[in-house]
C-alpha cells in the first residue's frame, strides 16, 4: 500500500492572527498610560529639583548679600529699570557670564547697552534657562514680551520663558470675600519677597519651613484655564490681541504675583481655587485690572502646573513640596505671608 504524506500549511489563520492582533493592543493600551506617568514622574522630578537649586541659589544669595532678591519694579511711568530677582541669582548657578553682560542701569528690554564690554538685555533675555522652565509645560519653545515698556524703547523685546514665580502678597480683594485670614492694611506686601526691598530670611517670622519663596506659575504669556489654553492661536509674541497673563519671561519682575485664587472653572478671580484652575488673570481680555490701574509691571499670575493633582512649591528653607490642587485656600495664604504667625505647615496642604 502506498503511503500519502500530507503537508501541513505553516502560518496563522485569520482568526489567530486577529486574536493576536488584539492581544497586542490590549498590552498596549495597558502599557502606555504607564510609561505617560512615568515620563511625568520624571518630569516632576526634574522640575522639584529646579526648585530646589532655585532655593540653594536664594540661600547662598541670602549669605553673600545680607538679603534676598527682590524684583524691582518701579510704578508709574519712569525711566528707571526693571529687574527681576531672577536675574541676581544668575550667579549662584554658574550664569556669571550672562551675568556680567547684562546691562543692570537699564530695563530688560533696553535695545542697546551703554558699554562695549556689555550686550543689549533685549538680547541677552532670549536666552533658554532649563532651571526657570518646568519640563510639563507645553510648547517649551514660547516667549515672552512687553510692548508697553517704561524705558522709551519701541522694540519688543523677547524674552525666555520662566515657568516659576514669587508670590508677593495676599490681594485684598481676596482677603474681602472672606476666604482668607482678615490681613491688617491694604496691599501690604506680606509674602517672603515682596517687590523693591531687600527681604531678609531672618523676617520671615513664621518659619523657613512654614513659608512659600517661590511658586509654579506655568505656561505664561499664554492665559490657562483647568487644562485648556484660552486662545490656542494666538502667538505669545503678539501682544496687540488676544487672551494672555501678564509676566512669563525669567528676565521680568511682572512674573511674580499676588494670591488671588480664582472660581474653580477658572474663569474669574477672586475665588477659593488657589492651584491649578488658572494660571492668572487675563490682561487681553480686561483692560482694567481690579487691583491696580492700569497694569503696568505689574504680574497678573497665579499658582499653576501641569502636574496631575497640584503643584511643587519652594519654601524658604529650600525644601520643596507638591501641594495638591484641592487645597483649602485660607491655609495656603498662611504659607504665603512671612510674619501673621498662622498655625499651618506644608504636611497640612499635601494630603
Amino acid at each position: 500500500m502506498r503511503c500519502v504524506r500530507v503537508r501541513s500549511k505553516l502560518g496563522f489563520t485569520l482568526v489567530e492572527l486577529l486574536v493576536v492582533i488584539a492581544i497586542i493592543g490590549v498590552l498596549v493600551g495597558l502599557l502606555l498610560p504607564a510609561v505617560q506617568a512615568a515620563r511625568e514622574a520624571s518630569r516632576r522630578n526634574s522640575c522639584e529639583n529646579n526648585l530646589h537649586q532655585i532655593g540653594v541659589a536664594l540661600h547662598n544669595f541670602n549669605d553673600a548679600n545680607g538679603h534676598l532678591p527682590s524684583n524691582l519694579r518701579p510704578p508709574g511711568q519712569t525711566t528707571a529699570p526693571r529687574v527681576a530677582w531672577a536675574t541676581f541669582l544668575l550667579p549662584f548657578f554658574e550664569q556669571q557670564g550672562l551675568y556680567d553682560k547684562y546691562d543692570q542701569t537699564q530695563n530688560w528690554s533696553a535695545a542697546a547697552a551703554v558699554s562695549p564690554y556689555l550686550i543689549a538685555n533685549s538680547v541677552l533675555v532670549g536666552t533658554r534657562l532649563s532651571i526657570y522652565e518646568c519640563p510639563s509645560s507645553p510648547n517649551p519653545d514660547r516667549l515672552d514680551n512687553d510692548p508697553q515698556t517704561q524705558d522709551g524703547n519701541t522694540n519688543l523685546a523677547i524674552c525666555a520663558p520662566t515657568d516659576y514665580g514669587s508670590i508677593t502678597h495676599v490681594e485684598r480683594t481676596l482677603i474681602n470675600t472672606g476666604l482668607t485670614d482678615p490681613y491688617a492694611g491694604t496691599g501690604v506686601m506680606n509674602g517672603a519677597m515682596p517687590k523693591n526691598t531687600k527681604p531678609r530670611l531672618n523676617d520671615i517670622t513664621d518659619g523657613l519651613s512654614n513659608t512659600i519663596l517661590v511658586a509654579e506659575s506655568a505656561g505664561k504669556p499664554a492665559l490657562w484655564e483647568k487644562r485648556v489654553r484660552i486662545d490656542p492661536l494666538k502667538v505669545e509674541t503678539d501682544e496687540t490681541t488676544g487672551h494672555k497673563v501678564n509676566g512669563g519671561g525669567w528676565c521680568r519682575p511682572a512674573s511674580d504675583f499676588s494670591l488671588n485664587g480664582s472660581t474653580w472653572d477658572g474663569t474669574s478671580q477672586p475665588g477659593p481655587c488657589a492651584i491649578n484652575c488658572t494660571n492668572g488673570h487675563d490682561v487681553g481680555a480686561d483692560t482694567t485690572y481690579p487691583f491696580e490701574a492700569p497694569y503696568g509691571s505689574n504680574g497678573t499670575g497665579e499658582t499653576y502646573s501641569f502636574h496631575p493633582a497640584g503643584a511643587n512649591i519652594l519654601f524658604a528653607d529650600s525644601s520643596v513640596h507638591f501641594i495638591q490642587e484641592k487645597v483649602n485656600i485660607q491655609l495656603y495664604a498662611r504659607l504665603v505671608t512671612r510674619d501673621q504667625s498662622e498655625q499651618v505647615s506644608p504636611g497640612d496642604l499635601e494630603r
